[in-house]
Parts: C-alpha cells; structure tokens; sequence
C-alpha cells in the first residue's frame, strides 16, 4: 500500500536569520518538496517563502509561495540525479519567467507550463507568487500518453481554460488536501496524477481527445461542466456529452456510480437551493426554484424531497425554529 505524507514549512529572514541561512533552509526545503536547485532572492529586503507538499511514493504536488527569486537548476545537479520526472507548474497567482532548452515561458496567473527535469532550467518569479508544481516519473506518463519525449510540450505557457481548466483546477485542489485524506487514498490519488498529466500532455499538443472516454479526465471534465451549468433549467444530457466530446452512453457510464447524470444534477441544484434558503429567508420559493436551475416549483418540491426528506417549506421551517432556539 502507498503512503503519502504531507509537510508545511515556512522560511523568512529576519534580525536572528541571515538571507544566507535563510536560503540554505529554503533550498533544503525545495530539494525535498520538488528537486535539488540554486536558489536566490531577486529583490531587496525582507524575504519569505512558504510551502505545503505532499509525497507520494513516485510523484508529489507542492503548493508555494515566495518573494521574488531566481531558481536554477545545473549541469551538475542533472549528473547527480537519480530519476527524471515531467514537472508541471500552474501559476496561481503573480508570474513566472522561465527557460529551458532554448525556449522562454512567460507565464501569469491561470496558466499551465511542462519541463522536463533531465534539462538544465532558470527560472524566476515576481513577489509573492504562488504555484502548484506537480513531479511525477517522466517515463511513466509517457507511456500513459503514447508519446515520445521529444513530443512533450516544454516550455510552453497555456491557458488553464477549457479543457486544460480541468487539469489545472484537479491539480490545485489535489494540492490542498488534508493530510488524512491524501494518506488514506493513496495509491488512487498517485494513479491519477499520471493520469491526469497525460491528458494533460496530449491536449497541450492539440489532440482533440486527450484520453479514454472512461478515463479521470473524461470524469472531472463532466464535473465541471455540470458545476458550470447546473442552474440552467434547459440543461440536457446531450448537451452535456456534447460539451466533453463523449457519447450519451459513455456519459451514462462516467455518472453510473453516481446514479447518472440527472441525479448528480438534482443533488446539485438541491443542495444550491439548500443555500439560497439558508441566506435569504424571506426570498419567495417560486425565486430560489428558478435561481436553483428548476423548470417549474413541482420539480422543485419533488427533488428538494427526494434529496432532503423534507419539502423546501419545511426545510425553512426548520431553520427558523432553529434560529428562535437560540
């Protein structure tokens, strides 16, 4: 069984904590978190670095952020290596500079970028910038994708939108997990990062189906179509498998240990209007049904007690009774 374990660490220079060792500390710190590199503050003053990685038994995702500096990682540190890995860095927030194999990425926040870890790389970043740096074996999620490593997309900033949106936004709520959860699922959540990073790959080099229709991707792409437009009362399943490029049946499929789409859409809706009724409770029924994606109040009374066990008036009820108890 995998293991993963999860660390935070917090770097800063202060009265007591020289640049020097502060960046001794740091560089031990991103060894560990992603990989062995140079590491040097670009500005002037103060400086701070925090990070939160978890490791896996082959991969990790780390989540950091940092004031200015400059990473490289040499010649030297490439002949010590003892693995080559496909690393990927989304840009939460500030920008990242970035050159490999001749190649310059320059990318903000909301974008996607690869690099290959048997490259020479220099990288630098404008204060406080936060990524998500994902590792995971390069020879792995090569033969997941079925390409060849000339193929890789490096050194290239995209927009985390579309499709490519769903690998980012699986990575950064990868990347935030508790402890015990990442612990417990282990081996599963390993399995998916190569998963996810070869469709991740393949879409970056245009391919039009980025993996099999039963696969992670094809999953999450449904979820988040479905976060997307679930108040949309004029939703329908074809729509749905239109939008992630699938069939009806394989929609059917990806949903069927969830009850199927129209389920997952109800339960969606529901739990909206559950909200809706918690923060306004002198809103009309008839308005949170409409606001909720509900084409008539009889669907929405129907679903609301299907889900809950309550009709939404008594669900109301309740929480005012509530409120006077206290």
């Amino acid at each position: 069984m995998g293991i993963a374990s999860t660390a935070s660490a917090e770097v800063s220079t202060s009265t007591g904590v020289s640049a020097r060792q502060a960046f001794e500390q740091w560089e031990a710190i991103v060894a560990d978190a992603v990989l062995p590199s140079i590491i040097e503050p670009l500005g002037k003053g103060p400086w701070h670095g925090r990070v939160r990685s978890t490791q896996f038994d082959r991969s990790s995702l780390t989540l950091m952020t940092s004031s200015a500096q400059r990473v490289v990682r040499t010649r030297r540190q490439l002949d010590r290596a003892t693995g080559e890995f496909l690393l990927v860095n989304i840009v939460v927030e500030g920008s990242n500079w970035t050159e490999q194999s001749g190649r310059i990425t320059e990318g903000g926040a909301g974008t996607i970028a690869f690099y290959d870890s048997a490259l020479p790389i220099e990288s630098r970043t404008t204060e406080n910038a936060t990524s998500t740096i994902v590792r995971a074996p390069l020879a792995a999620v090569l033969e997941h994708a079925g390409l060849a490593r000339e193929e890789l997309p490096i050194a290239k900033a995209m927009p985390t939108t579309g499709a490519m949106g769903v690998v980012a936004d699986f990575f950064r709520g990868m990347a935030v997990l508790p402890a015990d959860e990442t612990d417990r699922a282990a081996n599963v959540l390993e399995s998916q990062v190569t998963s996810m990073l070869s469709s991740a790959v393949l879409l970056a080099n245009g391919h039009g189906s980025p993996a099999p229709a039963d696969s992670l991707f094809t999953r999450q792409q449904v979820l988040a179509v479905l976060r997307r437009r679930y108040t949309d009362p004029d939703l329908t399943v074809d729509e749905v498998a239109h939008e992630c490029l699938v069939s009806r049946r394989t929609l059917y499929r990806v949903c069927e240990d969830i009850g199927g789409p129209a389920a997952l859409v109800r339960r969606m809706r529901v739990e909206h209007a559950r909200r809706l009724l918690r923060a306004d409770p002198n809103r009309p029924l008839s308005g949170i049904a409409a606001a909720s994606g509900f084409a008539t109040d009889r669907h929405f009374y129907r679903a609301f007690r299907q889900e809950t066990g309550v009709t939404p008036g008594q669900f109301r009820s309740q929480l005012d009774a509530g409120t006077r108890g206290r």
